[in-house]
């Protein structure tokens, strides 16, 4: 059975205009920051175009596990990377894709906060309405589904999961159906599932 979703899937140069807007916006924070902490795997794409725009050479990647799938998630979020390099005395940017519900974003900050940084900012490319923690900095607000660039096979799987075919993929989220094609096919290639 088919959902009735909202979906936007923002395109490769949408992202980096939106790290580019964002990128400025940090800027115009007037902290000079000596490290990113980029949240695997949402954070790490939009991480190293900020860190580019704004020559943040010092780059951790923190994991942080909390949505199962898309609509499922744990208990509680868990940090399952831990921070090696002193953060102390630092200024620190945190950057992931979305805040969603905020849980995250949330134990993520008060993990970070006992390492005792100088500062710390967190900067997202979306933000959800429902969340119950709000970024220092986000581009765009939506209850959209967002399907990024980088989680293709990802939304697939869980679309088709929810009863979509390609066709209904593509004309639903505006992503392009030999692009779809192509991903089942690698999926299939690596043993996934045959029928979709």
């Amino acid at each position: 059975m088919v959902v009735d979703l909202e979906f936007i899937s923002p395109s490769w140069d949408e992202i980096f205009d939106m790290c580019l807007e964002g990128a400025n916006k940090i800027h115009g924070l007037g902290i000079d920051f000596d490290m990113m902490i980029a949240l695997s795997r949402g954070g790490l794409v939009p991480g190293r175009i900020v860190s580019d725009l704004l020559e943040i050479m010092d780059i951790i990647i923190l994991d942080v596990k909390y949505y199962l799938g898309i609509g499922k998630r744990a208990e509680k979020p868990r940090i399952t990377e831990f921070v090696r390099t002193s953060i102390s005395s630092k200024n620190v940017l945190v950057v992931d894709d979305v805040v969603d519900s905020g849980e995250s974003i949330k134990a993520t900050v008060e993990y970070l906060k006992g390492f005792n940084p100088k500062t710390l900012k967190v900067f997202t490319l979306h933000a959800k309405p429902h969340r119950i923690f709000n970024p220092d900095i986000y581009i765009k607000e939506t209850a959209a589904w967002i399907i990024y660039p980088w989680e293709l096979l990802e939304c697939f799987k869980e679309l088709e999961y929810r009863g979509f075919n390609i066709d209904q993929i593509a004309d639903q989220t505006g992503l392009r159906k030999e692009v779809l094609h192509k991903v089942r096919k690698l999926y299939e290639k690596r043993g996934g599932k045959e029928q979709v």
